[in-house]
């Protein structure tokens, strides 16, 4: 009987492990997201854009559009018979310099009341922006096909865009 109870419970341990890997860092989900780990291929979304603008402009722009669309998040309520409940979402959306030549845009949401969680929420993207040449950057973006809009959105303020491109429902 014993041994039945810990063969059930390594069992149960395998396929709950299965189920999904909760990226342990930025770089981890870029590594989950090449491999199709917890994403279908026909569902993840890689690819590369280069722009014709400085390093240093297009962090900016991304830096500013981020700041000023990107909503702080929402709160939901729910109502069954004469039961509420409620649950937050946070927006963590940041762009990092971590060389003088790249920066890392990164996009996360904190959902309450949502276990396994990575630091900061969960992954929406993730772009490195690296400078080609003096006036020249490469963007690589990583993420999922149904958080394309946000990509799109990333690629257009790299180009200079003013738009918040539907994101937080502004033009």
């Amino acid at each position: 009987m014993k041994h039945a109870t810990i063969l059930l419970l390594l069992a149960a341990a395998a396929t709950l492990t299965a189920c999904g890997t909760v990226p342990q860092s930025r770089s981890h989900y870029i590594e989950l997201i090449q491999n199709h780990n917890g994403l279908g291929s026909s569902q993840k979304l890689i690819y590369s854009k280069e722009v014709n603008r400085s390093f240093e402009a297009v962090v900016a722009n991304i830096e500013n559009r981020l700041n000023q669309c990107v909503p702080e998040g929402y709160t939901q309520t729910s109502v069954r018979g004469n039961l509420a409940s409620s649950s937050t979402v946070t927006n963590n959306q940041r762009i990092e310099i971590v060389s003088p030549d790249k920066a890392e845009v990164t996009v996360q949401q904190h959902h309450t009341g949502t276990y396994m969680q990575s630091e900061g929420g969960l992954y929406l993207l993730a772009a490195d922006v690296t400078k080609a040449q003096p006036n020249k950057v490469r963007l690589d973006f990583y993420t999922a096909k149904h958080y394309a809009p946000i990509a799109e959105a990333i690629e257009n303020w790299a180009q200079g865009s003013g738009q918040c491109h539907g994101i937080g429902g502004k033009p």
